[in-house]
């Protein structure tokens, strides 16, 4: 599109091209929900629908902050693994070639993967060891 390159499918809006040039600006695992409260308790409430209104709030701040784009600058979604949870390489920054986990929808926010001998793991060991599983997961079912 446009001269740039572009795919079809889960994820895609989540990377934003127009940003893969500036630096995504972490080296250590970071969950943009520390420091918000806990979600609002039922039994705090009077009524059914003070309570809804308190959750609904509640969920919109969450999803506010934890789905801000910012979290995204720099990174490129590769990679669903189902239930929401991806994994993305970083292009620019200073972790640039490696691979993070985006598990932002269990909770636990965005953290560097890292391979068998504990280094950063970079695009070209997990595509490795993706395509090693993948072989593994056919040859059981065959066999």
């Amino acid at each position: 599109m446009s001269g740039r390159w572009r795919w079809e499918g889960d994820g895609v809006n989540l990377t934003d091209l127009d940003t893969l040039n500036q630096p995504f600006p972490h080296t250590e695992a970071f969950n943009p929900a520390d420091g918000l409260p806990e979600p609002p308790d039922e039994d705090d409430f009077d009524s059914t629908e003070e309570f809804n209104a308190a959750e609904d709030a509640y969920w919109e701040q969450h999803d506010t902050l934890v789905y801000d784009p910012r979290h995204s600058i720099g990174l490129l979604h590769l990679c669903h693994l189902g239930c929401a949870l991806r994994e993305a390489l970083m292009i620019s920054g200073p972790a640039q070639g490696q691979m993070w986990a985006d598990d932002t929808a269990d909770g636990k926010g965005f953290r560097p993967l890292h391979g068998d001998d504990g280094n950063p793991l970079g695009f070209a060991r997990w595509y490795r060891r993706w395509l090693d599983e993948a072989e593994d997961q056919v040859l059981n079912r065959t066999h």
